[in-house]
């Protein structure tokens, strides 16, 4: 009977986990696991990236490539693992909210039961110019100008105007006030006071082309994803592998 309890409450939780990754949407991992001497692709192994102590993973196919979604933005290691050869970690990959990051070629070894660190991570290709511009913390951290959301989209796209004292924005020639802010997927008019810059886990800005899932605006629209314990987990994860384990 514990059994029993235990299975379904495992159960229960993995859905839930399910549920709340599929509300946060995220973006996409795409990539392929090769054989490191050969070059020829590896199927089925195992691909993952941790977020908190949940594994989001996927298997490769018979060409070896691996797609893992929906993954919350943020920054991650990528793992992938095959019983009789080598775990390689591939850190630094970069995720964005609605878009696709094409990964690094992951190489594993056959046979060998040492662990490979790979670094350099990930490759964001434009698809569709009417993609949002995008940003995660990493990125926004490294603006000078960045004590407050508006001096963010400031330098995020030429379409966006910010006066001096950045209390008005303005998307491509609209009034001041007619762009639609999301907070954490809560729809706010006014840009003040929202979200501390450190807070931004990625932002997302559309200056046209914007779905209508978003309902109707006259300006553009920023989505803003705050950064949960979580994200900076996995983030600190990766800077440490970047820097070779210290």
């Amino acid at each position: 009977m514990k059994k029993i309890i235990l299975t379904l409450a495992s159960f229960a939780a993995f859905m839930l986990i399910s549920i709340f990754l599929s509300a946060q949407g995220g973006g996409t991992i795409k990539g392929v696991v090769i054989n490191n001497e050969t070059g020829k692709p590896v199927p089925f192994a195992t691909v993952s990236v941790k977020y908190g102590d949940q594994l989001i993973g996927t298997t490769t196919d018979l060409d070896g490539n691996y797609t893992i979604k929906p993954v919350p933005a943020g920054e991650y290691v990528v793992t992938a693992q095959m019983t009789g050869w080598s775990t390689a970690d591939l850190a630094g990959v970069s995720v964005y909210q609605e878009k696709i990051t094409f990964a690094d070629d992951i190489k594993l070894a056959e046979g060998i039961n040492l662990r490979t660190l790979v670094i350099n991570g990930d490759d964001i290709r434009e698809v569709d110019p009417s993609l949002p511009k995008t940003m995660n913390n990493i990125e926004t951290n490294q603006i000078p100008e960045r004590r407050d959301l508006n001096g963010i989209l400031a330098v995020m796209s030429s379409e966006i105007q910010v006066s001096d004292d950045r209390e008005e924005v303005y998307f491509r020639g609209s009034r001041n006030g007619d762009a639609i802010y999301y907070i954490d997927g809560i729809r706010m008019r006014d840009s003040k006071n929202m979200c501390p810059s450190m807070a931004i886990g990625s932002i997302m800005v559309y200056t046209g082309g914007v779905p209508s899932k978003y309902g109707d605006y006259s300006g553009g629209v920023v989505v803003v994803e705050t950064m949960s314990y979580f994200d900076w987990v996995a983030q600190q994860e990766s800077k440490r592998l970047k820097n070779e384990g210290n």
